[in-house]
């Protein structure tokens, strides 16, 4: 793991992209790493074990201002990639 997690935080932006109405993706929250627990209830990136205890180095990415969230409704999963709404939002400042 410890390859891994200095190779994941050479990373210099992560850009999370998803939403309520992506209709392929269960949950949706886990384009933002967020993931069922037991009982089925969604837990956010920051109370999962793997963000607390910083396994991969997401954390670390996170706290140094790395980690950017989009969130956008409205959009289904094969249209993530051509809608100009989400990419002018959510990709377009990272790429200049």
């Amino acid at each position: 793991m410890k390859v891994w997690r200095e190779h994941f935080l050479r990373i210099k932006r992560l850009v999370l992209i998803g939403g309520p109405d992506d209709g392929v993706i269960t949950p949706w929250q886990s384009s933002h790493f967020g993931f069922y627990d037991s009982s089925e209830k969604v837990v956010e990136m920051r109370n999962q074990d793997y963000y607390r205890n910083d396994t991969f180095g997401l954390k670390t990415l996170d706290a140094r201002g790395d980690v950017s969230v989009c969130v956008h409704s409205g959009v289904k999963h094969v249209h993530w990639h051509s809608n100009f709404t989400v990419f002018q939002s959510c990709i377009e400042k990272w790429l200049t």
